[in-house]
Order: structure tokens, then C-alpha cells, then sequence
């Protein structure tokens, strides 16, 4: 089964759709439980929500190896984390859900502050960021992703569907642009990631290079793309759309009917 943590702004989304696409309603997106932590619990009501679960996704995986999954192949992309942390901000000010400064963001922590350390070990601990990095079966670079999908399509043990459109593209990147031509910003940034880039240094000198020769491959191949479609609407993404939204009424329901009951 797939297990595949989604760190934000790192193509995740794209490659959410190829999950979908390939497995319908086979493919979980974790977020719909609507839980911080997707935990062992939130893990046993897919699989009985889900026919044959073939594949786990979402943010809220945090410290996957604590779960209990069968046959799992651990997976995720990770990215620079300075270019990163810069397309979140911007994403988070789009979409209206920030207001305040990148500064301000940066001294706030939160998802703006070593991110995808934090995911992967569940707290600021880098050396448990790095044992996950090792036990995972595939682990993807944005800056070569379509070099990424087709190490993952020699080496995965079933077959996906890697063709894809891209996904949660920004229209508008006056803020990234900014914010990468002020040298203040970018250097603060660095400071607030420190971890993240020993991480992705770890991954792109040691993880990366490992899954191609194991491909086949080199990490300074010029692979094909697989961006082939022009649109999101095939008919097993439809229908695991369709699906994942059942599934978080599911959720919902399941969270009232284990809320703690209230005195009048």
C-alpha cells in the first residue's frame, strides 16, 4: 500500500491526481478526516470505508512510520526549502488565509518554519526526519519531477498511471518574485530552515541518487515529461473525487458520534 506524505508546495497535488487517477476509489486522501494527526484509528476506518485501499495521501500523515500499515511503501517529494517556504507564503496571502508579513510569518514558525522535518518526524528532529527518508521506498525531488516519476514508475511494485496535468499552479507570482529578489528576505529564510536544507542536501546527495542507479538512471538524466493531459477530468479521478467526498462526511459523522457528550 502506498503511503504517501504530501508536504505542501512540493507538487504534491500533482501527484495526489496520479493517485487518483490510477487507483478511483481505491485512493484515500487523509485530510478528509479532518485531524492534525492522521492516526493507527483514522487509519482502520479507511480501510473499512475504502474497498481494497490501495493508497494513503494527505498533510496530515505526519510521522508516517508510526502507523501500522501493511506492505507499506513509504513515499514523498521534498523541495529547496528557501524557493519552498516562499511559494507557501504566497499561496497562504492568495488564498486569503495569512495576512500578515513574510517576516512576520517566518518568526511565527508554524508551517513556514522546517516544514518538511517536521512532518516527516513529527517535531524538530532532524535525525528522525533522515531515518524516514531512509525507510522510504521512493522519495521524489520537485525540481526533477518528471525525472522523479519515471525512477518511481521502474521501481514501484504496481502499476500507476504517471501521465498527468499539473495541479494548484499560481497564476499571480508577483510575491514570490519579490520576495526571491530581496536578499534580506532570502537569507531569513535560509535562518528559519536551517533543518530543511540539511535535509534536502541529505536527500539529494544520498536518498535521490541511490533510487536512480537503482532505476537505472541518473540523477542528471534529461527525462520525458509525462504532461500529457490538458484536463483533470478522466473517470477514476472523477470517481475518487466523488468518493473521498463520502468519506468526509463519514468522518464527520464518526467524529460527532465520538465527541464526549455535553451537561445541560
Amino acid at each position: 500500500m502506498i503511503v504517501f506524505l504530501h508536504i505542501p508546495k512540493t507538487a504534491g497535488s500533482t501527484f495526489q491526481f496520479i493517485l487518483e487517477n490510477s487507483f478511483g476509489f481505491s485512493a484515500c486522501h487523509t485530510n478528509h478526516t479532518r485531524r492534525k494527526i492522521f492516526s493507527q484509528g483514522d487509519f482502520e476506518f479507511a480501510r473499512k470505508f475504502f474497498p481494497r485501499l490501495r493508497s494513503l495521501a494527505g498533510h496530515n500523515l505526519i510521522d508516517p512510520l508510526q502507523l501500522s500499515v501493511p506492505d507499506a511503501f513509504y513515499m514523498t517529494f521534498v523541495r529547496e526549502p528557501v524557493a519552498r517556504v516562499i511559494s507557501h507564503y504566497q499561496d497562504s496571502v492568495v488564498l486569503g488565509t495569512s495576512r500578515l508579513t513574510f517576516e512576520e510569518s517566518l518568526h511565527r514558525g508554524g508551517i513556514f518554519e522546517n516544514l518538511q522535518v517536521k512532518l516527516m518526524a513529527g517535531t524538530r528532529d532532524l535525525g528522525l526526519a533522515k531515518r524516514f527518508l531512509e525507510k522510504c521506498a521512493f522519495v521524489g525531488l520537485t525540481e526533477k519531477f518528471d525525472l522523479s516519476l519515471h525512477v518511481l514508475g521502474r521501481i514501484i511494485p504496481c502499476k500507476l498511471n504517471l501521465n498527468y496535468q499539473k495541479r494548484r499552479i499560481a497564476r499571480d507570482n508577483t510575491i514570490r518574485k519579490t520576495l526571491e529578489n530581496d536578499s534580506r528576505m532570502l537569507e531569513m529564510a535560509a535562518e528559519f530552515n536551517q533543518l530543511d536544507i540539511e535535509l534536502y542536501s541529505f536527500a539529494i546527495q544520498e536518498i535521490f541518487p541511490k533510487l536512480c542507479a537503482k532505476a537505472g538512471l541518473t540523477p542528471s538524466d534529461n527525462a520525458p515529461s509525462f504532461e500529457k493531459f490538458t484536463s483533470d477530468l478522466k473517470p477514476k479521478f472523477l470517481l475518487s473525487k466523488f468518493y473521498n467526498k463520502a468519506f468526509r462526511v463519514a468522518c464527520k459523522l464518526r467524529r460527532d458520534n465520538n465527541a464526549p457528550a455535553t451537561r445541560d
